[in-house]
């Protein structure tokens, strides 16, 4: 019955009470209890309230932490518009309405109103303190760098040098590397396909596919016009999606930035560039993951200096989360720069951060849950991610700037669980 109560609670739409409901509520005020818009807020509410210089200003998603009452209804969902919430999602962190029950969260754990008030919620995702991670094998390459990787059905591997331009698909033995097909070609970015295929942007609008057993290459059918990829990810349901730009500089920002979203026939479905405020999602995206309910992981470059974030969004465009380091690794001498991304099959989401030489594990919405230190482990240089079929990840590793082509990159194998 409470349950029943919450959902009939939820089919009365509120927006912002300043712009009288045209944009999401997105904050509170805890003084004077008014629900506003990031618009209202920044516009009107401070600017043009001079009692309210003082007041104390919230996330909404951020209330129950300090004790005030949630009124659900007051909420408009992030995912359908025209819905007001009325269950918040444990799992995800954030509030849903009755249509996100019935298609996306079915199943998992939702908080009432009035035990979200009780606090009987953490805010915070919990610590999978059965999470393991344990190196199983070693391989030494002929290559300088591996920037790319992708793991065949068969147990064979794709690993490229972005530097020295060069792309192999090898066959492990006990500690090293057999090439079995040797590309020299540029490489911005690689993905494997559903059919066991490589997808490969080599620097032009449209990208290249790579026929595992034939070892030819050819043109793909998947094209961003006017745009170059910068990476590549294959769903698993088969869709393509490419992070791209117009090209020039890298910064400062001009021109595109974008995620293009494709079907296995190249015809484009949706692409990520803005947010509702007209703001660019994205300084210069590099490379990408899908979680299996649809969100868009990207790993965005912020500076000249490597420093960037993971931006979260879901299937509509709406930013979920964005992670900037772990405070406890991250510090301005030591910031986040990070690399590959990927999701495993319980959607958690993981990351290189290469100088620093970290892996990070984090929720589907882009939380922390925890990090490893691969220096401890015997890796250096961390960089490329991949997983295979049979539950392993692979990590490709980077030699310092300015070695050697004699210098030979180590690629390493790990089994993991919790993951």
């Amino acid at each position: 019955m409470a349950l029943a109560s919450s959902l009939q609670k939820g089919q009365v739409p509120v927006g912002c009470e300043i712009c009288q409901g045209k944009n999401k509520i997105e904050f509170k005020c805890l003084d004077c209890n008014l629900l506003m818009c990031s618009g209202c807020k920044d516009r009107v509410h401070l600017p043009c309230l001079r009692i309210a210089k003082d007041h104390q200003i919230t996330d909404i998603k951020d209330i129950g932490k300090h004790g005030k009452h949630v009124t659900f209804s007051e909420i408009k969902c992030e995912t359908h518009k025209g819905q007001a919430c009325c269950l918040f999602f444990q799992t995800c962190k954030t509030f849903i309405c009755l249509k996100c029950v019935a298609k996306v969260h079915n199943g998992h754990e939702l908080v009432e109103e009035e035990d979200y008030n009780e606090g009987k919620v953490e805010t915070k995702p919990k610590l999978q303190s059965k999470i393991k991670f344990q190196i199983s094998n070693k391989y030494t390459t002929d290559l300088t760098h591996i920037h790319h990787t992708a793991v065949c059905f068969d147990g064979s591997v794709w690993v490229g040098d972005g530097t020295r331009s060069k792309l192999q698909h090898v066959k492990l033995t006990e500690n090293k590397t057999e090439v079995i097909t040797n590309f020299n070609t540029e490489i911005y970015g690689m993905a494997k396909t559903h059919l066991n295929n490589i997808l490969v942007a080599t620097g032009g609008s449209q990208l290249k596919l790579i026929n595992t057993m034939t070892g030819q290459m050819t043109d793909s059918r998947y094209a961003v016009k006017s745009l170059t990829p910068t990476g590549i990810h294959v769903t698993r349901d088969h869709r393509v999606v490419i992070a791209a730009w117009t090209g020039g500089k890298t910064l400062p920002v001009t021109g595109r930035r974008v995620v293009v979203v494709m079907d296995q026939e190249g015809k484009q479905l949706k692409e990520y560039e803005h947010d509702n405020h007209n703001k660019r999602l994205f300084t210069f995206p590099e490379h990408i993951t899908s979680t299996g309910n649809g969100n868009v992981c990207v790993v965005d470059l912020l500076d000249n200096d490597y420093r960037g974030r993971v931006v979260v969004l879901s299937s509509g465009g709406d930013i979920l989360g964005t992670y900037t380091g772990h405070p406890d690794v991250n510090t301005w001498r030591k910031p986040f720069k990070p690399k590959e991304i990927v999701t495993t099959p319980l959607d958690n989401i993981v990351v290189t951060d290469m100088s620093n030489q970290f892996l990070h594990i984090l929720t589907e919405q882009g939380q922390s849950i925890t990090n490893y230190n691969l220096n401890d482990m015997g890796i250096l240089y961390p960089y490329s991610l991949a997983l295979s079929a049979s539950g392993t990840i692979f990590i490709g590793c980077v030699n310092l700037q300015g070695s050697k082509d004699s210098a030979k990159a180590k690629l390493y194998k790990f089994e993991y669980s919790g993951l």
